[in-house]
């Protein structure tokens, strides 16, 4: 077998091999030199889990990465107060109920954005959405657009889908965020979106 025999036997097996996405299931017990703090540090890992007390943090592995995909769920009772994603400048935060349930999701800039658009808020009270305690979350961003799927069943289609365009491109580069303890983040992946 010649050099150039060999080289096209490499570039045959890289392209049948999928594109390389980050993830991070959380197994430690700390968040490791992977996560830098863009804002806050009170971000920490409990029982396998991310918690965000008040931090945005971001993923260097997923620096480029268009699509995120992670499990949210509500762990206490705090109106107004927030967990999430945020894929390049577009962010999707999950606020709770007085009964322990996420029931409003909204797509607002990121705060590090010079993005100037106020956002836009889904919630259950407008019907919208039926009222989770957990889901499955998928956030791509396209161009201007920002999207997020939600699984609540754990079927691997997801019950609600909302979009929004930003009127600016958005970019990549993942991470999360909050600013209480009472959401958890598990099982992250990262990569680019379909």
């Amino acid at each position: 077998m010649n050099l150039s025999q060999l080289t096209v036997g490499v570039v045959l097996c890289a392209s049948l091999v999928p594109a390389f996405a980050a993830s991070d299931n959380f197994n430690r017990t700390d968040l490791g030199t992977k996560w830098v703090s863009l804002i806050g540090d009170r971000a920490r890992i409990s029982n396998h889990k991310f918690v965000a007390g008040l931090a945005y943090m971001k993923y260097t592995p997923a620096a480029a990465d268009t699509r995120a995909v992670a499990t949210i769920a509500a762990t206490g009772k705090d109106v107004g107060h927030y967990a999430g994603l945020f894929v390049g400048k577009a962010s999707v935060k999950f606020r709770t109920n007085a009964s322990d349930m996420i029931e409003v999701v909204c797509f607002e800039p990121t705060i590090m954005s010079d993005i100037d658009v106020p956002g836009t808020c889904f919630t259950a009270m407008a019907g919208d959405f039926t009222a989770f305690k957990k889901a499955r979350v998928t956030m791509q961003t396209t161009g201007t657009m920002a999207s997020i799927d939600i699984d609540t069943n754990k079927d691997g289609s997801p019950e609600y889908s909302f979009k929004y365009d930003f009127g600016a491109a958005v970019g990549g580069g993942v991470g999360l965020m909050g600013n209480n303890e009472i959401f958890t983040i598990d099982n992250l992946s990262t990569g680019q979106a379909d």
